[in-house]
């Protein structure tokens, strides 16, 4: 069996999952999430430098035959993202690129938002157009994706992190199976 480990990156949260695979079955190992520095807490270099050095020890402690993230550059829509968070964005997801390639020898494979939710759409059978409704095929796709709520009794934000990273890596693996 192969494993891919998905990855959800931003400032604030990077989901990750890691999925074993073959061509009959797709089981969910593990997954987690790592909270960068929140911004109060050091400059864009500190909090940067940070994540990558968790993600580099994830690498290592996982060892994924294979890494897939979300494409990030394409998720901007006019008019609801600043300067600065393209900016914080691609750092982060640069320097998980950087990661991987010095701690696996490759970068990962990414993703369009529109890609994802069509890899899942033709797996579920039905449209999936949102980020709620990947949620959703994430939590039926996979029994043993536990929910935790907050302090006020809602879904941690964190879920949602880690189910994307769960869809990212669905996404590499229906992909693959279409392509082998």
């Amino acid at each position: 069996m192969k494993t891919v480990l998905g990855l959800d990156i931003s400032s604030s949260t990077i989901g990750w999952s890691l999925l074993e695979y073959d061509d009959q079955k797709i089981e969910l190992r593990e997954y987690g999430h790592i909270k960068p520095p929140k911004s109060n807490k050091g400059s864009l270099a500190v909090r940067a430098l940070s994540a990558h050095d968790e993600v580099c020890d994830l690498l290592i402690e996982k060892m994924p035959d294979s890494v897939a993230s979300e494409a990030y550059a394409n998720k901007f829509p006019a008019g609801r993202s600043t300067a600065r968070t393209i900016i914080v964005l691609s750092v982060f997801n640069e320097l998980i690129s950087i990661a991987c390639l010095r701690g696996l020898k490759y970068e990962p494979q990414r993703y369009a938002v529109v890609t994802i939710r069509s890899m899942l759409s033709k797996e579920a059978g039905y449209k999936i157009s949102s980020k709620e409704e990947c949620f959703e095929f994430v939590k039926k796709y996979f029994s043993n994706f536990s929910l935790r709520n907050n302090k006020n009794g809602k879904i941690a934000k964190e879920c949602y992190d880690e189910a994307d990273s769960i869809a990212v890596a669905l996404t590499y693996i229906f992909k693959e199976r279409n392509n082998g």
